[in-house]
């Protein structure tokens, strides 16, 4: 019998922070952490603050969007761009799977054990999961695994792709991969999922510090108990901040992440709760 999935939020019952109060707050604990000293949990808030400053970003770039509504013409323009170099890209990754493929038609299984073998090798190199692992992958996914394939092609695989003679075929995943970085760069393709999957995982972060503080200062009294009781003095801070809202009645403000002042509705534009995605081109 499987066992049964446990969730911390199953055992650590804390309000959702906002993200500029999650920052805040992980670096009171970080600074505290590295004062004590405690190691396992100041590596554990490093990792959280560099997680949710990117989440913070996200939010930034998604309040952008929502205001701005109806992508432009260079957005559009953009747009349709890397969808080109989209298909592009993996028809040169096809081809080069199909190069090498056609390379083993006609092979004697003796007199060709060389050529196959060094084939199967260099395809499970560069697609180990297969093409359609990376050509349905998402932009920013299929970017990351073809610069990957790229290095391997001018690296370890170079000899191998130049004995079996795919050069040609390297360069031109080589060639494109550049130019669909550069187009990504230039077009967002941010949408709420994303942003609501990064707060979530900030959430995740503060879960599991309460827990690494709870596990790692757990005897009830004695230099175990004040060291807990410091480490989480800012998650409890700001837990009761939101919830003297929470019981007011009203919305919770985010904080500057810096300063850990309120801010206005428009400061914190992006940073709130649930959120409607940007109108439709058009609507």
């Amino acid at each position: 019998m499987p066992a049964m999935l446990v969730n911390l939020t199953d055992f650590l019952n804390l309000v959702q922070f906002p993200t500029g109060r999650r920052i805040y707050t992980f670096h009171r604990v970080y600074d505290i952490a590295k004062a004590l000293p405690a190691p396992a949990v100041d590596a554990l808030v490093a990792e959280a603050i560099a997680a949710d400053e990117k989440t913070f970003a996200l939010e930034q770039r998604w309040a952008t969007k929502r205001r701005t509504g109806k992508p432009s013409a260079k957005q559009v323009r953009d747009q349709k761009a890397l969808q080109r170099l989209d298909i592009q890209l993996d028809n040169a990754l096809s081809g080069f799977r199909g190069a090498a493929e056609a390379l083993l038609k006609g092979a004697d299984e003796d007199e060709d054990k060389e050529l196959i073998a060094d084939v199967e090798t260099l395809l499970h190199a560069v697609f180990p999961n297969g093409v359609a692992a990376i050509t349905n992958a998402p932009y920013d996914v299929e970017l990351v695994a073809v610069h990957a394939i790229v290095g391997k092609l001018q690296g370890e695989l170079a000899p191998l792709v130049q004995k079996l003679g795919l050069g040609v075929n390297a360069a031109r995943i080589t060639k494109l991969v550049m130019k669909y970085d550069e187009a990504l760069k230039s077009t967002d393709d941010l949408d709420f999922g994303m942003v609501k999957a990064a707060r979530e995982a900030g959430q995740n972060y503060l879960l599991r510090i309460v827990a690494k503080i709870l596990g790692t200062y757990d005897e009830p009294t004695g230099d175990h108990a004040q060291k807990r009781a410091a480490l989480l003095a800012p998650v409890v801070k700001q837990s009761e901040a939101i919830r003297s809202h929470i019981r007011a009645r009203r919305s919770t403000p985010d904080i500057d992440p810096k300063t850990g002042e309120e801010q206005l509705p428009e400061e914190a534009a992006g940073t709130g709760g649930a959120e409607e995605a940007p109108p439709a081109p058009g609507g």
